[in-house]
């Protein structure tokens, strides 16, 4: 029977940077100047009202600008294809 803990630390120690890689991300945001929501511009809209949305926390100044509605679109199509990775 596997050791419940070693797995849980080994776990630990993967996530950690990550958690460090979305913490600096989420700060640079702040300091970035907004643009419109990529997507209703392509609809002929110009929304300001955004989030930022990062496709990599490794490239924290790579931030895609999304009104509230498309970026949880983007993260459900994110959430759908990280399921169906660990499926297959």
């Amino acid at each position: 029977m596997p050791d419940h803990r070693a797995y849980r630390r080994e776990i630990a120690r993967k996530n950690r940077n990550l958690h460090y890689e979305k913490v600096f991300a989420r700060s640079v945001i702040k300091d970035l100047p907004k643009k419109p929501c990529e997507k209703c511009l392509e609809q002929g809209i110009r929304n300001m009202d955004v989030e930022g949305h990062h496709d990599d926390y490794k490239k924290p100044y790579d931030v895609r600008w999304l009104c509230k509605y498309h970026h949880e679109m983007v993260d459900t199509a994110l959430d759908k294809g990280r399921r169906n990775e660990k499926v297959s």
